[in-house]
């Protein structure tokens, strides 16, 4: 019988529109909602380290949308630079974290966990 090697990977939601996020902004428990746009560097670079938060926090819900896909989400949260994460818990704004900071992100999923 062969093992196959199969890397795990998170399934992170994509939020396509001003109505997606709002359902999940407003969601019982962690949520974490990441600005990023298909041009930018660092969240191209990050997404891994986010997609392993995300399998060790399965508690946590984790989304991502595009910013220039979803300006109004972006004007929303007054998300200017990318990536930015924004962390709600049962519904409330509670942190962000801008930038590809790995441990900061971690450390926010942590205290709000």
């Amino acid at each position: 019988m062969s093992v196959e090697n199969q890397k795990e990977e998170a399934k992170i939601p994509v939020l396509k529109n001003m109505a997606d996020y709002l359902k999940a902004a407003n969601a019982d428990g962690l949520t974490i909602i990441e600005g990023t746009a298909a041009w930018c560097g660092q969240c191209k670079a990050i997404a891994p380290e986010v997609d392993k938060l995300a399998i060790e926090f399965p508690k946590a819900n984790f989304y991502t949308y595009d910013v220039d896909s979803n300006p109004d989400v972006a004007q929303e949260l007054g998300v200017s630079s990318m990536p930015t994460f924004t962390i709600f818990k049962d519904g409330d704004l509670e942190d962000s974290v801008t930038g590809a900071k790995i441990k900061e992100l971690r450390a926010a999923v942590e205290k709000y966990l």
